[in-house]
C-alpha cells in the first residue's frame, strides 16, 4: 500500500532523540532537490558520468545528471558518442526510497574510448570509495533507500565522522493507519558501507477521505440548513459520484490490458466508495444537510493517456492530498462523530491513493514521451488548483467543528505536498 511520501506530514514535531547538532543541510538546486552528481571524486579518474533510468522503472526526474564532458579524451569520438547512446542495463540501484514506486538507476561511465555501466549498489559503492565528500555518502544513503532532502537538517543532513559520515535521512516507516515518517542517522564509512546508528518516529498519522471525480460529473453544491450540512452533503456527492469513477476506471483499465490486481483493487475501491457515500450521508443529514444524487453523463471508453491525464490530476494528486487533509480532520475535528468517521473511513481512502499511483505507474511506461508530458502538465495543473484552494481556506465552524485545515495550515499543507510529489511521480 503506498505511504504517503510527505515530509513533514500534519503534527510532525522536531526531533527530540537524535541529536542534530554539528550537521549541515544539504545545498539545494534550482529545482530544489539535492541534485545527483555534482560533488563526486571517484577514485580513479572519468571523462564522463551519467545517472540514467534503468529501462521500464520510471525515472524521478534525475535520468540525465552528469558530470563531465563525454568522450572528452576519446581518439574516436563517433564511435565513443555511439557507444554511450547505447549503453543500458536491465539492472539497477535506487536513488532514494522506494514506495509503490520504485524507479531504479544504472551509471553511465566514459574515459578515453571505453564506456562502461555500474548497475548494482555494489559497483556503485566499490566505484565511489573511499567515500571522502558528503556528496557520495549522500548518494550511498540513497542507494540504501533512504530520502535525502535539502535545506532542512530534519529532511537531510552530514557531518564527518570516524573517517566517513554521518548522514541524516528519512524513511516511512508505516504505510497505512498510521502513515509514520522516521528519522535516521547513518554511518557510512570510507568504504561506503551504510549502517543505522539510530532513528525516531517524526510523524505518525492516521486516516484520509476523499472521493475521486469521474469525467462527465455534473457540478452540484451541497444544501442543508447549516454550513456544515451542505458541506457533509456535498461529501456524500463526491463519495457517491467516485462510486461510478472506480466502476468506470476498471472498465477501462481491462480494455487497456491492466493486470488482474490493479482491476482488483479498482473493484475493491468501489465497494468502499458505496459504503463512504453511505456513511457521509448519515453525517451530512446529522447536520441538516441534502443529499442529492450525483449525476454522471456517460461516456465512450477512452485512450489509455485519457484515463492516465484523469488518474494524474484525480487520483495522484487529489486523492493523495485529500487524504492528507482527511487525516488532518481525524484529528482535529471537535466533533467526535466526524473523528470516528474519518478514522473508519481512512484506511480504505490510503488505498484508493496507492491505487492512483499504481495506475500511473503502469500507464506511464506504457505512453510516447509526447504523452507523458501531457500527464505531467495535468498533474501540474491540478496541484496548482489545491494550491489555490489551500489559500482559500474553509470557513471558521467548518476547521473547528469538522477537523478542516485553516488557510496558514492548508498552504504549509500544500506546500509539503508540492515539495514530496516528485518522489512518487515518474
Amino acid at each position: 500500500m503506498l505511504s504517503l511520501s510527505l515530509a513533514p506530514l500534519i503534527g510532525a514535531c522536531g526531533a527530540g532523540e537524535i541529536d542534530v547538532e554539528g550537521f549541515e543541510t544539504f545545498a539545494c538546486t534550482a529545482d530544489g532537490s539535492t541534485g545527483a552528481l555534482e560533488g563526486l571524486t571517484p577514485a580513479e579518474a572519468w571523462d564522463y558520468a551519467e545517472l540514467r533510468p534503468t529501462p521500464g522503472t520510471g525515472d524521478l526526474g534525475l535520468g540525465g545528471s552528469a558530470i563531465g564532458t563525454p568522450c572528452a579524451t576519446a581518439t574516436d569520438v563517433e564511435a565513443c558518442q555511439q557507444a554511450l547512446a547505447e549503453a543500458t542495463s536491465t539492472n539497477g540501484f535506487l536513488v532514494g526510497e522506494c514506495v509503490s514506486f520504485c524507479p531504479s538507476y544504472m551509471l553511465v561511465l566514459n574515459r578515453g574510448d571505453e564506456v562502461s555501466v555500474l548497475d548494482t549498489p555494489e559497483a556503485l559503492t566499490a566505484w565511489l570509495a573511499p567515500v571522502d565528500t558528503p556528496t557520495e555518502a549522500r548518494l550511498l544513503a540513497q542507494a540504501a533507500g533512504y530520502s535525502v532532502g535539502c535545506g532542512d537538517v530534519l529532511e537531510g543532513g552530514f557531518k564527518e565522522a570516524g573517517g566517513g559520515y554521518e548522514v541524516l535521512a528519512t524513511r516511512y516507516t508505516a504505510l497505512c493507519d498510521p502513515i509514520e515518517e522516521s528519522l535516521f542517522r547513518l554511518s557510512v564509512s570510507a568504504e561506503g558501507e551504510v549502517a543505522v546508528l539510530e532513528s525516531e518516529v517524526l510523524s505518525s498519522e492516521s486516516g484520509a477521505c476523499v472521493g475521486r471525480r469521474p469525467a462527465g460529473l455534473a457540478e452540484a453544491r451541497g444544501r442543508g440548513s447549516s454550513r456544515l450540512g451542505a458541506y457533509f452533503a456535498e461529501v456524500a456527492q463526491l463519495e457517491a459520484a467516485s462510486v461510478h469513477a472506480f466502476a468506470v476506471l476498471r472498465e477501462e483499465l481491462a480494455l487497456h490490458g491492466a493486470p488482474q490486481a490493479l482491476l482488483d483493487q479498482a473493484d475493491a475501491a468501489r465497494e468502499d466508495e458505496v459504503r463512504h457515500a453511505r456513511i457521509m450521508k448519515r453525517v451530512a443529514a446529522r447536520f441538516g444537510g441534502v443529499v442529492r444524487e450525483p449525476v454522471v453523463a456517460p461516456r465512450a471508453p477512452r485512450s489509455l493517456e485519457e484515463v492516465a491525464l484523469e488518474n494524474a490530476a484525480e487520483g495522484c494528486v487529489r486523492e493523495t492530498y485529500g487524504a492528507l487533509v482527511g487525516m488532518h480532520q481525524a484529528r482535529f475535528a471537535r466533533d467526535q462523530v466526524v473523528r470516528r468517521v474519518m478514522r473508519r473511513v481512512a484506511q480504505d481512502e490510503a488505498a484508493h491513493a496507492s491505487l492512483a499511483w499504481a495506475v500511473d505507474a503502469w500507464a506511464r511506461s506504457r505512453l510516447s514521451p509526447e504523452a507523458l508530458a501531457r500527464v505531467e502538465a495535468a498533474r501540474q495543473q491540478a496541484l496548482a488548483e489545491v494550491a489555490d484552494e489551500a489559500r482559500a481556506g474553509y470557513a471558521e465552524d467548518l476547521c473547528a467543528v469538522a477537523g478542516m485545515p485553516a488557510a496558514a495550515t492548508g498552504q504549509r499543507l500544500a506546500q509539503t505536498f508540492a515539495q514530496a510529489l516528485p518522489a512518487l511521480a515518474g
